[in-house]
């Protein structure tokens, strides 16, 4: 039996790196003392859930992120860092493979580089860490664009906007990021998250009418309440948007609409790969 998982987790890690394979491009993991952990809170009051301590040693102390450059990429011309946070219990290599981000990510050929932060790992947890606080995220994007210089990845004179993205648990990341980032979002991707944080959410897309907001949400995920009452709000501020199937979406739906609903009949976990969403939703962003 021992020897069959050892065979099953081989095969899921290669099938796993294959998909990877497939993209074209440059990869980098690094680190920054800006990333989300280490963190104060957590260092002092680690995570307890349904009787189980989190550890801040191995949950809370990572502080790398990946950075996938596709091979397509032109420094020369616009470009955007897409950002992707995960969700409860899961860590970078997890998301990456489960829900094939790198290979949705390249197939939507955007002029972007995707950048993946990792956040508490493998823990049931939503918290940011240093993200929440103000400036830190701004040094950290420092960090990132000075590693990318050196890589002659980019130049130093282009200022990119950002696409935040994420499943689940990543809602409150990308929340404190749109209330405290000097840097402008062009988009925001919730993947069945919107657990909280809905009046950051709308106060962005108010002040910056240039942002797009796409929101896919499930009956079991435990954000069909929220969607509906913030969708409720904005038909009482009288704001244009779309509420539709998923299965009904088109791709003119998903370009010609600035703020988007979409109720899923599928799975928490399937709705970043169904339709290859993340591929759909970054297009409708070009």
């Amino acid at each position: 039996m021992k020897q069959f998982f050892c065979l099953l987790f081989s095969l899921i890690f290669l099938s796993a790196t294959a998909q990877q394979n497939t993209v074209k491009g440059k990869s980098f993991t690094i680190t920054s003392k800006y990333s989300m952990f280490p963190d104060s809170l957590r260092n002092v009051s680690p995570r307890v859930y349904e009787g189980k301590t989190y550890s801040t040693k191995e949950h809370y102390s990572d502080s790398s992120a990946y950075i996938f450059v596709p091979d397509y990429f032109d420094k020369t011309k616009p470009f955007q860092f897409v950002f992707w946070f995960h969700g409860w219990s899961n860590n970078i290599d997890s998301a990456l493979a489960q829900y094939k981000l790198q290979q949705q990510f390249y197939d939507a050929h955007l002029n972007a580089i995707f950048i993946f932060p990792e956040g508490p790992k493998n823990s049931p947890d939503s918290y940011a860490g240093k993200f929440e606080k103000p400036d830190t995220f701004n040094y950290f994007i420092k960090d990132v664009n000075s590693f990318l210089i050196k890589e002659k990845i980019i130049n130093k004179n282009i200022i990119p906007e950002l696409i935040y993205a994420g499943h689940s648990g990543a809602y409150r990341a990308m929340a404190y990021l749109l209330l405290h980032s000097s840097y402008r979002s062009k988009g925001i991707l919730l993947f069945d998250a919107l657990y909280a944080e809905q009046e950051k959410f709308a106060m962005y897309l108010q002040q910056n009418p240039h942002c797009k907001l796409i929101n896919i949400y499930t009956d079991n995920g435990g954000t069909l309440q929220n969607s509906k009452n913030l969708a409720n709000d904005m038909r009482a501020w009288k704001w244009n948007f779309i509420d539709k199937e998923e299965d009904d979406c088109t791709t003119n739906d998903l370009k010609n609409n600035r703020i988007i609903f979409l109720h899923s009949k599928r799975q928490h976990n399937d709705v970043v790969t169904n339709y290859n969403n993340f591929q759909r939703f970054l297009e409708a962003l070009k």
